[in-house]
């Protein structure tokens, strides 16, 4: 199976106000997928969904081939998850808590002792194996986080956020890290609200905004791209309305929910003035147009 995770037009409604989608991407097996977005745009509800920790609203969710929501043993065997906030035990060192995780996973004795030594010397933490967690920096917490979740072996990582809050030196470490575990074939989905960070490490790259996919597309190709633009007018999107739009030199993809379009531009000029032109003409009535990307 080539196809690690998928997610099939995820929405997720929370009471009446909040919803979340559609969102829809997919993960390569031994590929390292950064989902990148402003707060609030879908990403941490996109990764518990792929973790079975919250049910959608509607649409699909595939983890090898297994809905984590209604099969979640099978699939935490074979998923690692970094929080985007760790919460460690203070007291303990970094080698008793990943004995710790060792054993919740009946992880034991030789194994565990090599396991945890593996890990610790993975992320660079060897040295500080006896130290206690309260007086880790936030990006060693992060390192032993990421270690934490690599306890078992699992072929897919699942990290939200893991530069959060880290100063330039612990996020060298934490690439390094990431970069180590791609060399090794693991599968890895992360998420930030930094593109450029992304960029220095995801082989594709899967937009969000307000709770949906903008663009999923490879790094190269994301890096040809100048803009992202949405557009939402009065009443829903009809095809005469695309196929006008499409007409306009500059535009590269269109991607429509409702009375909002997604207009991908390819760089060559901008045609945002035309856009806001061919919207008005066509009877549509232009309520906002804004760059997203």
């Amino acid at each position: 199976m080539s196809e690690v995770v998928k997610v099939a037009s995820l929405t997720k409604v929370y009471g009446d106000r909040v919803k979340v989608g559609p969102i829809s991407l997919s993960i390569r097996r031994q590929e390292v997928f950064g989902l990148v977005g402003p707060n609030g745009s879908g990403k941490t509800t996109t990764l518990r969904a792929v973790l079975g920790l919250l049910k959608p609203s509607s649409g699909e969710v595939r983890v090898f081939g297994l809905e984590p929501f209604k099969q979640p043993a099978k699939v935490n065997n074979k998923v690692g998850y970094s929080p985007e906030i760790p919460i460690f035990p203070p007291f303990f060192s970094a080698e008793k808590l990943l004995k710790v995780t060792c054993a919740m996973k009946n992880i034991r004795g030789k194994q565990a002792d090599e396991e945890v030594k593996h890990v610790l010397e993975l992320t660079g933490l060897i040295n500080h194996a006896h130290r206690k967690v309260g007086n880790f920096s936030k990006g060693m917490i992060q390192r032993l986080s990421i270690g934490q979740a690599l306890i078992g072996d699992p072929p897919l990582l699942v990290l939200d956020e893991p530069m959060l809050g880290v100063d330039p030196v612990g996020r060298a470490h934490i690439r390094d890290v990431l970069v180590e575990l791609k060399k090794q074939g693991k599968t890895i989905l992360f998420s930030s609200h930094e593109l450029y960070e992304v960029e220095r490490l995801a082989d594709r790259i899967g937009m969000l905004y307000l709770g949906r996919t903008v663009l999923e597309e490879e790094l190269a190709r994301i890096r040809s791209l100048q803009q992202v633009v949405s557009v939402t007018v009065r009443k829903p999107i009809g095809l005469e309305l695309i196929s006008a739009l499409r007409k306009l030199d500059g535009i590269e993809d269109i991607n429509v929910d409702g009375d909002t379009m997604f207009i991908r531009l390819n760089g060559e000029n901008d045609p945002r003035e035309k856009i806001a032109e061919t919207v008005v003409q066509s009877g549509y009535g232009l309520l906002e147009l804004k760059t997203v990307m």
